[in-house]
């Protein structure tokens, strides 16, 4: 939901994916130099033609899809209010679409179902993906179906700027990095726990610099802030060259009996791996509290003592932390494809998940 008045603009976050819902103002500074500078950045230019195979909910797509034609004019296209339009195809055909703006997840399926249909975006020359890590399969398919693509890149997505802050051109491992600061914006990281500085590599907690002579007005009912960094709730790496690498959010950090950190992420990428499973989410209800792993079995008739001892393997050929339970679920409570651990988390405390 969008309410604008004279100064700003405050979005609703229609769904928490980290915690419960919020209101955040935005002022109206922000949201058009935060498109201009997106648009900059990604090179959409005049006479081009952007088609949006995203939902529109979420502000920094809405802001670039409906300011980009007053900002360049250029022309926006949005077929159907759905991560994957069915009349995308014929859209991207009929307007000679040249800008494709998706998501790594709707990217997958609207390749595969191009090579199924043997239909070409020949049109298309930039896509820009934002949200999730790409994965080397996609970009092959990418260079393999859309052949007149030259310029890829990947963004992240911030609604208390309004805009896409962080992007990664081609010089982007784009399967771990989201990109560096665009033009207007600046990044810094700060310690997981006390003061210090955090060197290239190490983890810490992403800010985000306001667009340039703005401030974040904060969240509703107070609205009247003047703060210039933004907690993203994000926990990252940067690189010397300022790239960032977003690892896990801050509310999903594990520690241990001696408040070790439990690098979960890194449990999940190996487990994942595994074929008796759809996926497999690692979480703890608090400091020192026993670390799950809650899993989605590929085929609910699998024996859940055999699928735990396989787990478990895993963990202990490749040195990883073995969790201490194991938990089996039809589904990941999600919102608009996100999992949302929190709610996770409150399903454990209540004991409406059984643990092994």
């Amino acid at each position: 939901m969008l309410f604008i008045d004279r100064y700003l603009s405050i979005q609703r976050r229609l769904q928490g994916t980290t915690a419960e819902p919020k209101l955040v103002a935005i002022s109206h500074f922000q949201l058009l130099n935060g498109a201009r500078a997106v648009v900059t950045a990604f090179g959409i230019k005049k006479d081009q033609t952007l088609a949006c195979a995203l939902p529109l909910f979420r502000l920094p797509i809405f802001a670039l899809v409906c300011l980009s034609p007053f900002l360049t004019d250029s022309r926006s296209v949005f077929p159907e209010p759905q991560p994957l339009p069915r009349s995308l195809f014929a859209s991207v055909n009929k307007y000679k679409c040249s800008t494709l703006l998706t998501n790594g997840a709707a990217l997958r399926l609207l390749l595969k179902i191009s090579e199924t249909q043997r239909v070409k975006l020949d049109s298309i020359e930039q896509i820009l993906l934002l949200g999730d890590r790409v994965s080397k399969d996609a970009l092959k398919s990418i260079q393999k179906q859309a052949d007149n693509v030259k310029i890829i890149a990947v963004g992240y997505m911030l609604t208390e700027t309004g805009s896409i802050p962080i992007m990664g051109d081609a010089t982007t491992d784009f399967t771990r990095m989201v990109g560096r600061a665009i033009a207007g914006y600046e990044t810094h990281l700060n310690p997981l726990s006390g003061d210090g500085e955090v060197k290239p590599g190490q983890l810490g907690l992403l800010q985000i610099r306001v667009y340039y002579g703005s401030t974040f007005m904060g969240y509703a009912p107070d609205t009247s802030g003047k703060d210039k960094w933004v907690d993203t709730g994000d926990v990252a790496r940067m690189d010397e060259e300022g790239s960032i690498e977003i690892v896990a959010n801050k509310e999903d950090l594990i520690y241990d009996n001696n408040n070790g950190l439990v690098e979960h992420w890194n449990i999940e990428r190996l487990l994942n791996q595994n074929d008796l499973i759809k996926g497999v989410q690692v979480v703890s209800i608090g400091r020192g509290q026993p670390v799950t792993a809650v899993c989605v079995l590929r085929n609910s008739q699998t024996n859940i003592s055999h699928v735990r001892s396989e787990l478990v393997a895993m963990c202990k050929k490749h040195m990883f932390p073995v969790p201490d339970r194991f938990a089996f679920v039809h589904d990941f409570p999600r919102i608009h494809t996100k999992i949302q651990k929190y709610r996770i988390r409150e399903m454990l405390r209540e004991g409406r998940i059984s643990v092994f």
